[in-house]
């Protein structure tokens, strides 16, 4: 009986390593994947100030594009 208990606690304690390795992989592609989402959002958040101050200086003055005034 003894060597059976000894022979799972081992394996429980393989287990224990294997997941410890994978959860560090996990948390490492986290960290990974958290960096590209903020560069992105980032650059996002550019694009669209970019793209207001672009359509702002289309505006002509008096709040009409030049496309509708005559």
């Amino acid at each position: 009986m003894r060597a059976v208990l000894e022979a799972r606690q081992k394996a429980a304690a393989a287990l224990v390593k294997e997941l410890e390795a994978e959860l560090e992989r996990v948390r490492a592609a986290l960290a990974d994947a958290e960096e590209v989402h903020r560069c992105r959002v980032i650059g996002l958040e550019q694009y669209l100030e970019a793209l207001a101050e672009e359509e702002a200086g289309r505006t002509a003055p008096g709040g009409a594009s030049p496309a509708t005034r005559e």
